[in-house]
């Protein structure tokens, strides 16, 4: 599905929007964990807006993206990340180009998960991150098919564990957290949002880290 660029990026400028986006964030970068210069592959990066959140946390960052419009808007936008075209199904790097590699919702619109994963865990080096649209959440229930969710497909943890069983090398450790409990954006989400911790499932986002065996550093 394709989006107007400008209206894509205003949402997470707007108080809901800028909240959700700091939750997704925080979660990705509390089970990444990484060390400052480390090189990172934004998979469907849009706008660019997760990308250069990764950059100035001192990553080193390279969006890919399909969407000529969306990869335009994000040339225009004067930070450090490098952009490209391209999709996930055809990566267009060597094997191990990248420490990390991270989707945001992107493989939410992949008609083949398991295939689009398979091409990220090639070339990541230390590991890949997903954010997820988490089908056991109220999000799901109130959002399902509707306006930017129309299309999108709704994953839970073990679709995950599934996915990863074709892998090689197989996954060392699988870690995974949600975030986003009540997603109107309120006072009383934000407080329960502080309240309720991310290994509960049912928060709207769900991300999930699978780390690669150490010898893939080399």
């Amino acid at each position: 599905m394709s989006y107007d660029p400008a209206t894509y990026e205003a949402w997470y400028h707007t108080p809901r929007g800028a909240w959700i986006g700091d939750i997704e964030f925080r979660l990705m970068m509390k089970l990444l964990r990484p060390e400052v210069g480390a090189t990172l592959l934004d998979v469907g990066s849009g706008t660019g807006y997760f990308s250069r959140r990764f950059a100035a946390a001192g990553l080193r960052v390279t969006g890919i993206e399909p969407d000529t419009a969306m990869l335009q808007y994000a040339n225009r936008v004067p930070e450090s990340v490098m952009h490209a075209e391209g999709s996930v199904e055809q990566l267009p790097f060597a094997d191990h180009s990248f420490d990390y590699v991270v989707a945001v919702t992107s493989l939410c619109f992949v008609n083949n998960p398991v295939r689009a994963l398979d091409v990220m865990w090639r070339v990541a080096k230390r590991g890949v991150i997903l954010g997820l649209l988490n089908n056991a959440s109220l999000l799901q229930r109130r959002k399902h098919g509707q306006g930017a969710y129309a299309g999108a497909r709704w994953d839970a943890i073990g679709d995950v564990q599934r996915w990863a069983r074709v892998l090689s090398p197989t996954p060392v450790q699988l870690l995974w957290r949600t975030g986003v409990f009540l997603p109107d954006g309120s006072p009383s989400a934000r407080l329960m949002e502080r309240l309720l911790p991310a290994w509960l499932p049912w928060g709207g986002f769900l991300a999930v880290y699978l780390q690669k065996p150490r010898w893939t550093d080399a």
